[in-house]
C-alpha cells in the first residue's frame, strides 16, 4: 500500500462512518434501549481499531529524529519504539489534539509496537480498548523489552474478556512473577519521582495534583478527612467535597507566612466607535507623579509627571464599552479611591474574577505590577531597536500579550518561553509585531522547518505545514485599533 492508497481508504472509511452516524441519528430513535447500547458496543470495536491504526503510523513517524546542524536539518531513523522529542508536537499539529494527549498516544503506540505485539494486535482487531492497553503499558513501566514480551505472552489471551477495572492489578501481578527484581527497582525509582503541581481549572478554581509516597498520602488523607468532619459539624451546608477542599487549603497554609509577587495583565481596551449606541463605563486610574511608565519597545522609563499632557490623560481615563471589551471582563472592582481592576488570568493557575483580585490586593501582601499598553502598537512611542535581544519593556509586553507559548496545544506560561523572531533578525526587526513567545522545545521545532508560522497585527499566530494544513492560536490579550482623535471620549 502506498501513501495515496491509504488516504483514499481512510476517506472512504470516514465517509461510510459519517453516513452511518447520520442514519443512526434519525433511524435509531425508535429502537429499544438495549438495541441502542448493543450498537454502541459494536461501534467501540470500530473506534478501537481506528485508534490502533493511527497509533501504528504515529509510531513510525515518531521514530525519525531530527537534528539541526549548520548545513540544515539532519534526520536519523531509529527502530520502532523510539520517540523523537518533537513527535508529540508534530502529532498535535497533524491531529488537532492537545500536545499532552498527542504525546500520550505516541508513547503508547511506540510501546505497543516495541514491547507488546500481542496486545497491539488486539487493539488493531478492535478487541481491546486503548484504555486497557494503556493500563498494561503503565503497569510494566521500568521493565526491559524481554520482560514486557513475557508479560504480553502470558496476559494477552485473557485481556479481551477481563474486567477493565482489574487489568492494571492483574498486569502488575504477572509482571511481579516474571521480573520481580525489575518491579522492585522501579518501585524504588518512582519514590524519587514524587512531585506536586497546579494547573488551571474551571473559572475561579485551580487543579492540584501530587505524586506522593503511599504512606504519606494515607496520613495526609486522614488529616484532611478529620478536619473536614469538624468543618461539617460547624456548617451543615458544606458538602463533603467542599469541606475536604477547605481542610486541604487550611492544612497546607497552617503555620505558613504567605506573601507573593504577581504581575496582573489588566487590559485597557479602546476601539472604533460602535455603529449603534452601547453601554459604556468611564474608568479613572490614579497615577503618582513619580510612578514609572515603560516604553514597551525601547524599554525607556519615564516618570508619569514628565509625559505630555495628552499622554497623561490617555493613561488616566478610559471609556470601556461592552463591544470593545470583547473577551475581557465587563466588570471592574474597586481597590482604592480612583483605582479599579478587572478579572485576569494568572499564568499556570487560571482565571481570577475582578472581586477576588480586588480582595487579594486589599488583604494579602502582594507586590502587583501594572502594564500600560497603547492599544494599537503596545508602545508609548513608535520606535524600534536595532539590537537582537529585546529590551525588558518589550519582553514584558510580548509576554503579557501572548500569555503562553504560541505553539498549537502548548500551555507553558510565556514567562518561561523564548522570544522568537518571526522573520529572522536582522532581516526582521526586534519589535513586538515580529516577536512571539515559544517554549524552548517549540522554538527548536520551528527551526526544523516542517511547520512555519506567521503573526498578524492583532497577535494571531497561524502555523502552516508543507501540505498547507493550518493551525491558529490566539493571543491572551489582543490589541485593538485606537479611537480616532475626534472619536475619543471626553476628559
Amino acid at each position: 500500500m502506498d501513501r495515496e492508497q491509504a488516504s483514499r481508504r481512510i476517506a472512504a472509511l470516514r465517509t461510510e462512518v459519517a453516513a452511518l452516524g447520520r442514519e443512526l441519528a434519525e433511524g435509531a430513535r425508535g429502537w429499544q434501549p438495549e438495541e441502542c447500547l448493543e450498537v454502541a458496543g459494536e461501534l467501540q470495536g470500530v473506534v478501537t481499531a481506528a485508534q490502533g491504526a493511527q497509533g501504528v503510523v504515529a509510531a513510525f513517524g515518531a521514530r525519525v529524529e531530527t537534528t539541526m546542524t549548520e548545513s540544515g536539518p539532519w534526520e536519523r531513523t531509529h527502530p520502532v519504539g523510539f520517540v523523537d522529542a518533537m513527535a508529540p508536537a508534530e502529532v498535535s499539529l497533524a491531529t488537532g489534539l492537545t500536545e499532552g494527549l498527542a504525546g500520550r498516544k505516541v508513547a503508547l503506540a511506540a510501546a505497543l509496537s516495541q514491547r507488546f505485539p500481542m496486545t497491539q494486535g488486539l487493539v488493531l482487531a478492535g478487541d481491546l480498548p486503548v484504555a486497557s492497553a494503556q493500563k498494561v503499558v503503565d503497569a510494566c513501566a521500568g521493565l526491559d523489552v524481554d520482560a514486557c514480551e513475557r508479560v504480553d505472552a502470558q496476559l494477552a489471551g485473557r485481556l479481551p474478556l477481563m474486567d477493565p477495572a482489574r487489568v492494571a492489578a492483574e498486569t502488575r501481578r504477572v509482571a511481579a512473577r516474571v521480573a520481580a527484581d525489575q518491579v522492585a527497582a522501579q518501585a524504588e525509582r518512582t519514590t524519587r519521582g514524587r512531585t506536586v503541581g497546579v494547573r488551571p481549572g474551571e473559572d475561579g478554581l485551580t487543579d492540584w495534583y501530587a505524586l506522593l509516597p503511599t504512606a504519606t498520602s494515607a496520613a495526609a488523607w486522614s488529616a484532611v478527612n478529620s478536619l473536614a468532619d469538624e468543618y461539617r459539624q460547624l456548617d451543615d451546608s458544606l458538602t463533603l467535597a467542599e469541606a475536604r477542599a477547605d481542610a486541604f487549603g487550611d492544612l497546607l497554609l497552617r503555620n505558613v507566612r504567605v506573601s507573593a509577587q504577581v504581575t496582573l495583565g489588566v487590559p485597557v481596551v479602546t476601539g472604533a466607535a460602535a455603529p449603534e449606541p452601547v453601554a459604556t463605563e468611564s474608568v479613572h486610574v490614579t497615577w503618582d507623579d513619580d510612578e514609572t511608565v515603560v516604553d514597551c519597545v525601547t524599554g525607556q522609563e519615564t516618570r508619569f509627571a514628565d509625559l505630555a499632557p495628552e499622554s497623561r490623560k490617555a493613561l488616566s481615563w478610559r471609556e470601556l464599552t461592552v463591544e470593545d471589551v470583547g473577551d475581557f471582563a465587563t466588570t471592574m472592582a474597586p481597590v482604592a479611591a480612583g483605582f479599579a481592576v478587572s478579572g485576569t488570568q494568572l499564568a499556570g493557575l487560571g482565571w481570577v474574577d475582578a472581586g477576588t483580585v480586588a480582595g487579594l490586593l486589599r488583604t494579602l501582601p502582594l507586590d502587583v505590577a501594572r502594564a500600560v499598553l497603547d492599544a494599537e502598537t503596545g508602545t508609548l512611542a513608535a520606535h524600534t531597536t536595532g539590537a537582537y535581544r529585546p529590551p525588558t519593556g518589550m519582553r514584558e509586553f510580548v509576554t503579557a500579550r501572548d500569555g503562553t507559548c504560541r505553539m498549537w496545544g502548548c500551555a507553558r506560561p510565556a514567562e518561561s518561553c523564548d522570544l522568537d523572531h518571526t522573520r529572522p533578525w536582522p532581516t526582521g526587526d526586534t519589535t513586538p509585531a515580529n516577536l512571539v513567545a515559544l517554549c524552548r522545545r517549540h522554538h527548536r521545532m520551528k527551526q526544523h522547518g516542517r511547520w512555519r508560522y506567521r503573526v498578524d497585527d492583532t497577535g494571531t499566530v497561524t502555523w502552516v505545514d508543507r501540505s498547507g494544513t493550518t493551525r491558529t492560536t490566539e493571543p491572551a490579550h489582543r490589541a485593538l485599533p485606537t479611537l480616532a482623535a475626534e472619536e475619543a471620549p471626553p476628559f
